[in-house]
């Protein structure tokens, strides 16, 4: 992990290189299908006040339409633009996921192997879950952030400082024994966690696995501008500020609330395997459509056990394979994954029967905003798109 960054928030306003104002929807092509987007974008995004938002969708590479609005940061005011970064959150971990199945293919972990093969037995119940457990959340952890030990080190916790570094030695203090162990699916972050230990181990340092994401994300022509696991002073310039929503609609900046001076350590990055990575909406896209539509980061093979339901998963009515899962809207079959944490929200997934991709990132965290917009433009691009 990386010290905090004590770059003064007034650099946000006056360093974002974007003119003042609202920003509004900016279309890349006309068309049907773009002017269509426009509208569901403004009405979708106007629900929720005046989130900072934005939203693009892809077609087999080429990036067909985009948008943003809403301020990045409300006070000084500085409006979203296309390389305001966003906190990815949870859909974090399809990236995490699709790199730990590239090292699978490679021959460097396994994904039926017991972890204990790549991490000893620092691990509770490392000889008995496998990568697969992990991946698809049924290896049976309990929720560290939940244990007396870890919970006090985050927001509403007497210990929280979003300017010192977390480590996972730090985490691991909350790691309870597995509970019946690839039996049953439950949504895990601490399973994305010993994920990201494993992966940390095999690469050597953290430094090291921070190099390998950047060469995995390679293909997909994504910068590390624009989808990064690193903390920053470019990221931190660049950075919106994540807000909750509280009663009576009162915002609360999860950025300034707790005297962060930085990019809050908590955010993304190390050792957070479970909100890993924070970029643009368009990063994150580039990302989608490199995986499901063209198919450049894994195997076809490889691509289609990853996306497979799980039989846990399938038990509980659930669609969830490995790191990902399914969405329904119109009659359209998207793969993507959702992510909320730190006043941001995010969702993004492509129909890869179209090669189509739509990916939402927001900064305003009550209901998920990402997700409410990322469904209206999704049905929209159903109704006028083949």
């Amino acid at each position: 992990m990386i010290k905090a960054l004590a770059l003064a928030c007034s650099l946000l306003a006056g360093g974002l290189g974007i003119p003042q104002g609202a920003a509004a929807a900016v279309r890349v092509s006309e068309g049907p299908v773009q002017s269509v987007l426009d509208k569901a974008f403004t009405r979708a995004a106007a629900k929720f006040g005046d989130p900072g938002v934005q939203a693009v969708v892809m077609r087999n590479g080429k990036l067909i339409w985009s948008a943003n609005s809403g301020k990045a940061i409300n006070d000084p005011p500085a409006p979203v633009t296309g390389s305001t970064m966003f906190g990815y959150a949870s859909f974090s971990k399809m990236v995490l996921g699709a790199y730990a199945l590239r090292q699978v293919e490679s021959g460097v972990l396994a994904l039926d192997k017991p972890i204990s093969a790549f991490v000893g037995k620092d691990v509770p119940g490392s000889d008995v879950v496998t990568l697969r457990m992990l991946l698809t959340h049924t290896a049976g952890y309990p929720d560290l952030y939940e244990h007396p030990e870890v919970a006090p080190l985050f927001e509403g916790g007497d210990q929280y400082d979003p300017n010192e570094p977390y480590t996972f030695a730090m985490l691991a203090k909350g790691i309870s024994k597995p509970v019946n162990p690839g039996k049953r699916y439950e949504y895990s972050n601490t399973g994305f966690l010993i994920l990201t230990h494993v992966l940390t181990k095999m690469s050597g340092g953290d430094k090291a696995l921070e190099r390998d994401l950047r060469r995995f994300l390679q293909p997909t022509g994504a910068t590390n501008a624009s989808l990064t696991a690193e903390r920053s002073q470019e990221a931190f310039r660049r950075m919106a500020h994540g807000y909750s929503v509280e009663k009576q609609g009162v915002l609360v900046d999860y950025f300034t609330a707790f005297g962060a001076t930085g990019i809050p350590t908590d955010l993304y990055g190390l050792p957070f395997g479970d909100g890993l990575f924070a970029g643009t909406a368009l990063g994150a896209a580039r990302f989608l459509d490199a995986l499901y539509a063209r198919e450049r980061l894994l195997r076809p093979d490889t691509i289609k056990e990853m996306i497979r339901t799980s039989p846990q998963a399938a038990a509980q009515n659930d669609t969830y394979g490995m790191a990902t899962e399914r969405a329904e809207v119109s009659g359209r079959v998207w793969q993507g994954h959702p992510g909320a944490y730190g006043g941001f929200t995010s969702m993004g997934a492509t129909d890869m029967t179209r090669g189509v991709t739509l990916m939402v990132v927001a900064n305003h965290m009550n209901t998920s905003t990402a997700d409410k917009v990322w469904e209206e433009l999704a049905k929209a691009y159903a109704s006028v798109a083949p």
